[in-house]
């Protein structure tokens, strides 16, 4: 685990601003909708975004935002890879915002979690901004960066209502 948290550091501060899940060329969507079928066996969609460190191609953030009940607020997940200091949790940062620091709720075989039921204002934030810094340390205490590309965010949730 210490030798794939050194490659992932050591490609993400390697890595420039701009690199995110776009396609290679750049001009491809950064969210995608997927839909499955929830536990009651209802149709459920999110939008959601992969922020890749290449040319390793090791995802380092995972992000997912889908809709509450409450049609001014959505749901966000944040899953980045195992291996985090868990105590620190994660912390969010909107175009250079005042951080939001949530806890890790769980680590699965896929990475350790966290999330939030955003509101109508910090959805707002999320939707209108440009840059998502997701912020965490390593279990060596080693500080990382993810910058994820916020375009194009509110026209995919608007297609999470339809």
């Amino acid at each position: 685990m210490k030798h794939v948290w050194r490659l992932v550091v050591a490609v993400l501060l390697g890595l420039p601003s701009s690199a995110h899940a776009a396609d290679k060329a750049g001009t491809g969507a950064l969210w995608h909708k997927a839909c499955g079928k929830d536990g009651n066996g209802h149709e459920a969609c999110i939008v959601e975004q992969f922020a890749v460190a290449m040319p390793q191609n090791v995802v380092a953030a995972h992000i997912r935002f889908s809709p509450t009940e409450t049609p001014d607020q959505a749901g966000m997940r944040l899953t980045v890879p195992l291996g985090v200091l868990l105590a620190r949790g994660v912390t969010l940062s909107v175009d250079g915002s005042k951080p939001i620091e949530l806890p890790y709720e769980r680590c699965t075989r896929d990475g350790c979690e966290a999330s939030a039921v955003l509101d109508k204002t910090a959805l707002a934030t999320f939707t209108r901004g440009k840059t998502l810094d997701v912020r965490f340390a390593t279990s060596e205490s080693q500080s990382v960066n993810i910058p994820i590309r916020l375009q194009g965010l509110a026209d995919a949730m608007t297609q999470l209502s339809k």
